[in-house]
């Protein structure tokens, strides 16, 4: 059998949610793969026990895979500017920092910020192209404009441009009949909006797709509905 590959959508520190959503996968083994696929962090709240549980697969010999969406990115910039760090505050970075029990992310330790500053700007296959939120497709080559990549929001996707591929995105949130519609066109959305549950209507799910059987997880947030932002 194949080694699995999960990719999963927008965490936003609902920490518990993802747990559950992981229990419904196959069994996970040594050297499956599971890419995250950007804003692990911010509005929901544990973002710690989010970094705590990649952690853990990693430790159980996991491979995992972070893209970088625009909240993480907004974490980074804080640490040394006070400008971005207000809005990374705006954005529901606060909720981050309680969760670590920090004033500043210059506190939070190495073995979280290293999972953030590893993170990658976009990942590729064969096949399929992943990003956190988009690329610039008007430009030559998409691949050289990383900052689309953290937050633009596309309506479609120019395959030719990424090798005749097509994009797996995240960022935009969207109900769960909107993603399982976009398995079937170029561009692929995983964002299920799981931080707006009860906050947004057809929203609350954290989603994950297994890209060599094409299958399509979700779970339905599990955390404290008075604790998300």
């Amino acid at each position: 059998m194949s080694n699995k590959l999960y990719i999963i959508g927008d965490v936003h520190g609902c920490s518990q949610t993802l747990r559950g959503l992981i229990s419904t996968f196959d069994e996970l083994v040594a050297d499956d793969k599971i890419i995250f696929i950007g804003d692990l962090i911010d509005r929901g709240p544990d973002s710690m026990s989010v970094l705590d549980q990649i952690l853990e697969l990693k430790d159980k010999g996991i491979e995992v895979i972070i893209i970088r969406g625009n909240h993480e990115q907004m974490m980074l910039d804080s640490i040394n500017n006070s400008k971005s760090m207000k809005l990374w505050f705006r954005n529901g970075g606060l909720a981050t920092l309680d969760s670590f029990g920090v004033y500043h992310p210059g506190f939070i330790e190495d073995k979280y910020l290293e999972i953030i500053y590893n993170s990658k700007y976009y990942y590729e296959t064969e096949k399929f192209v992943i990003v956190h939120a988009g690329m610039n497709f008007n430009i030559e080559n998409p691949f050289n404009d990383k900052a689309k990549m953290l937050a633009v929001r596309i309506e479609s996707c120019d395959i030719e441009k990424i090798g005749n591929r097509r994009l797996i995105v995240g960022h935009t949130p969207y109900p769960l009949d909107s993603i399982k519609s976009s398995l079937s066109s170029d561009l692929i959305r995983l964002d299920g909006g799981c931080v707006y549950h009860r906050k947004v209507n057809g929203l609350g799910y954290l989603v994950a797709l297994e890209l060599n059987s094409f299958e399509l997880f979700h779970y339905q947030n599990a955390e404290n509905i008075d604790s998300l932002i």
